[in-house]
């Protein structure tokens, strides 16, 4: 199992998301600061080249077709540039059907920085601290005769939460000054 300590972008991961694959699946994106992301790159490359290897091994024709994809990607930001970041885009199919047609469920499991489990209550929004639990899984894609290593979704530890769908009020510390009549003649009326 390796490890993934970020910021989490568009976290799936209480319900299934069903936009693309009609029986779900769990999703998280983890942005890293390239320096901090160089290690985890260096070995997934490494699995990757060692599945290409593999493949090349028992089938030598596909040696001049076959082309690796990274298990990354740079992250940009609104304008297009690049942020110095890694995104790290993590999955986990919700439903898997066996070749004898049998399903069985699966789901990530989710806990808060003290390892206690969350519900769902509360929702892991952009910009929270988690760490996540993945599985590399190094495959080899006939169709695009493409190798890589997929990111497989285990589980999410949030250390720091920035709550999905927070009130616009809860953005800000309550100051002394201006009050909007609405509230300055509800207060005046408490008295």
């Amino acid at each position: 199992m390796l490890y993934i300590k970020g910021t989490a972008l568009w976290a799936k991961v209480f319900e299934p998301d069903t936009k693309f694959v009609p029986e779900g699946q769990y999703t998280i994106k983890v942005s890293v600061p390239a320096a901090e992301a160089a290690e985890l790159c260096e070995q997934l490359d490494s699995m990757a080249q060692a599945k290409l290897t593999e493949v090349v091994k028992e089938q030598p024709k596909l040696k001049a077709l076959l082309s690796t994809t990274p298990a990354y990607t740079p992250e940009y930001d609104e304008a297009g540039n690049e942020t110095g970041n890694i995104l790290f885009n993590t999955k986990l199919k919700a439903v898997l059907t066996r070749r004898d047609g049998t399903k069985s469920y699966q789901k990530p499991i989710v806990v808060d920085a003290k390892r206690t489990p969350m519900t769902g209550k509360e929702l892991i929004g952009n910009g929270s601290k988690v760490t996540v639990a993945i599985d590399a899984v190094p495959y080899m894609m006939p169709a695009t005769k493409s190798v890589g290593v997929s990111l497989r979704l285990k589980g999410v530890q949030v250390i720091e939460l920035v709550e999905y769908g927070a009130s616009a009020a809860s953005m800000f510390d309550e100051e002394d000054g201006f009050v909007t009549s609405a509230v300055a003649k509800d207060d005046a009326s408490d008295t």
